[in-house]
């Protein structure tokens, strides 16, 4: 791979372009253009039958190399920024070992009779096809995935080891035309300031790694590698989804003083990160946080969260090949939530199903998963899975201030059954005094029943993300309908109102990615909203934009 090599085409001052934030902050840097591509792409052999062996043979050590790497990778985020980014990778090992995957590289060869690197291309680019060409869009996510193996198993077959984003200069802005889950693992905070790149939506890898490491990201630029030429200085607003080609000395100044004066303010906002959020009024709002680590149960408290607003429990149940034994799991959330004893801490039930896929679970192959047997419903299915959970909880709720969340709630019936369980299982475990039960709010039609699911719950948390997911037909994840994936659109607003309104006296928190906009909270507090829950790092930015609410 070669970036960097394209000639620079001087650009007029203060060219601005203008896409969408997926990672706020503000930077200045030298574009560094990554093609993402093999410079030279391997030029396409002809073999003969004798020749099938060894190159089947360099496909398997190639394929065993990328395993390896792929494992580093998962270890390396993990450890750095947490499981949930960490499973990408995984998930990755796991299409590898695909014996269809295999079998087709392995029959391609004797019956197209080309080389290892040409028939490599071919695979993937035909699996790659079919997930694009999906006629429902549900698979069109995975296709990055399969782009990335490919590209991963080419610079193994070329003897690639070094990633060019590992030799990235300080101070530099990454110019991509899309940034695969390979390519930002190498991401790093000392060298790389901001992030720029064609095509990406909120929710894909690209969006999560730069938000988890405070990289300012700007992305759906189409124009952006001949736009933003390789050495020219840039100006990028991860705020507001702009950036500055080229700026005079006078602009490149003013942009300078707003960082200056941001860092100021969040200095300040660090040292009050832990006082309460108070409006001008003097109304107390819950700022707490989301979680899936110990690791973000930490950082969460560090920024001063007034608790867990929403646990995810995944990180703890799908990593691994079996389900822990009761003993097991009431330990692991025990050491996890350590950190916020004598402080509310909700945790959600298993949320599986969708593109969550449980190794120690036979789940049903569907069509359109997204829209089949997920969250609750999984849940109900197997209700052995659920009450397991339910009696760590309570056994948890002895000495921690415990709330149990319900993921995806459709239907009132169903959280009467889930209270009916819980009940059951606190008779079992003798706890008589049970935790808090809330619903997720998270599809539209629960948001216009919410008096129904009200009337057997203790809270109601407005999940915006698969909210917006489902009201507006539009899966975050995939970059084709990311322009549709607006959770501050008014469709999404009115049934935040008529929750709020429906509610009557049965509290109301929201989390999700709406709930960390600064933008957004003014209309969220005038519908009613006093408890919110953000990524961790956004607690002091969130608390502070509270105290500062106009009345």
């Amino acid at each position: 791979m070669r970036p960097n090599r394209r000639p620079i085409a001087r650009s007029p001052r203060n060219r601005t372009l203008t896409g969408q934030g997926i990672s706020p902050g503000l930077a200045v840097g030298k574009a560094w253009v990554y093609e993402g591509t093999i410079h030279r792409k391997p030029r396409s052999r002809a073999i003969d039958r004798s020749e099938i062996q060894r190159q089947r043979t360099r496909i398997e050590r190639a394929v065993e190399q990328v395993l390896n790497d792929l494992e580093q990778s998962a270890d390396q985020v993990e450890a750095e920024l947490n499981r949930d980014l960490a499973a990408v990778f995984r998930a990755h090992q796991e299409i590898l070992n695909s014996p269809g995957l295999l079998d087709e590289l392995r029959s391609g060869l004797a019956s197209e009779l080309v080389d290892a690197e040409e028939i490599v291309q071919r695979v993937f680019w035909r699996w790659e096809r079919r997930f694009l060409d999906d006629p429902g869009g549900r698979t069109v996510r995975y296709a990055d995935d399969v782009a990335d193996l490919s590209r991963r198993l080419l610079r193994a077959l070329a003897g690639i080891h070094a990633h060019p984003l590992e030799e990235v200069p300080e101070g530099s802005v990454v110019v991509a035309s899309r940034l695969l889950p390979s390519d930002t693992v190498h991401l790093s905070r000392r060298s790389v300031v901001a992030v720029l790149a064609a095509q990406a939506g909120p929710g894909s890898h690209a969006s999560l790694m730069t938000s988890e490491r405070g990289i300012p990201a700007v992305a759906r630029l189409p124009d952006l590698l001949t736009e933003v030429p390789a050495g020219e200085t840039v100006l990028v607003d991860g705020f507001a989804g702009t950036v500055v080609v080229r700026p005079d000395e006078a602009t490149e100044s003013q942009f300078r003083q707003r960082i200056a004066a941001r860092r100021e303010s969040d200095a300040v906002m660090r040292e009050r990160c832990r006082d309460v959020a108070e409006m001008p009024d003097g109304t107390r709002v819950e700022v707490t946080a989301n979680v899936g680590t110990a690791q973000d149960v930490l950082l969460a408290a560090e920024n001063g969260a007034d608790g867990i607003g929403l646990f995810r429990l995944e990180s703890l149940l799908m990593t691994s090949n079996e389900l822990p034994s009761e003993p097991q799991l009431l330990a692991l959330l025990r050491s996890a939530i350590e950190p916020f004893t004598g402080r509310p801490v909700s945790l959600r039930l298993l949320d599986a199903g969708g593109d969550k896929p449980v190794p120690w679970l036979d789940l049903p192959d569907e069509g359109n998963p997204f829209l089949g047997r997920r969250g609750l419903r999984l849940l109900l299915h197997h209700p052995e899975l659920l009450e397991y959970q339910l009696r760590t909880f309570l056994r948890l709720s002895r000495e921690h201030e415990v709330r149990i969340l319900v993921p995806m709630v459709t239907l009132a019936e169903e959280v009467a059954t889930v209270r009916a369980l819980l009940e059951r299982a606190g008779r079992a475990v003798g706890i008589a005094e049970l935790p808090p039960l809330g619903a997720m709010i998270e599809t539209p039609a629960a948001a216009l029943c919410a008096d129904e699911i009200a009337a057997h719950a203790d809270f109601l948390n407005l999940g915006t993300n698969d909210l917006t997911q489902y009201t507006m037909a539009a899966d975050r994840e995939n970059p084709t309908a990311s322009r549709y994936f607006q959770d501050d659109h008014r469709a999404v607003f009115r049934l935040v109102k008529t929750v709020c309104e429906q509610a009557g006296d049965t509290p109301v928190s929201i989390c999700g990615e709406l709930a960390g906009r600064p933008a957004a909270l003014p209309r969220l507090l005038e519908l009613g909203i006093r408890s919110l829950s953000v990524a961790p790092p956004l607690v002091p930015r969130v608390k502070e934009a509270v105290r500062n609410r106009k009345t």
